[in-house]
């Protein structure tokens, strides 16, 4: 069975939904991206488009995830298996980001790590206004950074105050309600969950997302991470993403982006991940 539907409304935007059998959420793995890769191949020639929203099916969950068993069982850093499922991961974000109409994620649930990282390829993003929304980047928790590019594009997303807010979300690892990802602007609207993808399409279809995608494209001004500080000592993946945040925010973002792989592949299959990964599937079995 599919893991993905695509439907093209009236209006002319596409609604592309998650939706993996099987599972109470979805979750990135191998044969996701594989099947989202193929899915954004077949909408980029149709240039009468008008946008394109991405959705899911699930109940109280947009992404949740990685595949955190793959990298479980990676036998040590740099391992070329994890390092082949991160890239293909960057590379269906690139399809995203180089479509030739405007892209929203429409979230009405947890969109976690990976699944954060999805959300932030997209244009723009609208949140519902369910309990159940959650956004962040937990990864550090795990003794990893993120692995698509949320070092570099959340930086790039924000406006006020864009280091110290991304920094502190790296860190932290705190999961946003969606009052609170809109306060930080990790979305750009909150709306009544029951009309959220008609409310993604509504809004797709008054917006222009190249402004965006070219702010995105660029390193963050100069001024703003040559002066930052962060808050708080840390040490670890939060240090390390944190180093990787701002020597990226000085690079454009292909290259900030495979300064932030190399960090996450010396991270990915180490004894302290695996044994975070570990606590955290039992953790869950309790």
């Amino acid at each position: 069975m599919s893991a993905i539907t695509v439907t093209t409304r009236p209006d002319g935007v596409a609604v592309l939904t998650f939706d993996q059998p099987g599972s109470k959420a979805n979750v990135l793995t191998r044969d996701l991206w594989t099947e989202f890769g193929e899915a954004l191949a077949g909408l980029a020639p149709q240039t009468d488009l008008k946008g394109l929203v991405l959705a899911s099916a699930k109940p109280g969950t947009f992404i949740a995830g990685a595949d955190l068993k793959l990298l479980a069982n990676a036998p040590g850093p740099n391992d070329p298996e994890v390092r082949a499922f991160i890239e293909q991961g960057l590379r269906v974000l690139e399809q995203l980001e180089a479509l030739p109409f405007p892209t929203c994620a429409a979230i009405d649930g947890a969109a976690l790590g990976g699944g954060l990282e999805v959300a932030l390829a997209c244009d723009y993003r609208v949140c519902g206004t369910n309990p159940k929304v959650q956004l962040g980047l937990p990864e550090v928790k795990l003794g990893l950074i993120p692995g698509w590019g949320g070092t570099q594009r959340l930086p790039r997303i924000l406006d006020r105050n864009r280091m110290h807010v991304a920094s502190n979300l790296l860190i932290t690892a705190q999961m946003l309600s969606h009052q609170e990802a809109r306060a930080h602007e990790l979305v750009d609207v909150a709306v009544d969950s029951v009309a959220l993808v008609d409310q993604a399409v509504d809004y797709v279809l008054r917006v222009d997302g190249n402004e965006r995608r070219e702010r995105k494209r660029n390193p963050v001004p100069r001024g703003e991470w040559e002066r930052f500080q962060p808050l708080q000592a840390v040490t670890g993946a939060a240090a390390e993403a944190v180093r990787v945040m701002v020597e990226g925010a000085a690079l454009p973002l292909a290259d900030a982006i495979q300064l932030e792989t190399e960090a996450f592949m010396r991270l990915a299959g180490s004894d302290a991940s695996k044994r975070l990964i570990a606590e955290f599937f039992a953790s869950r079995k309790k």
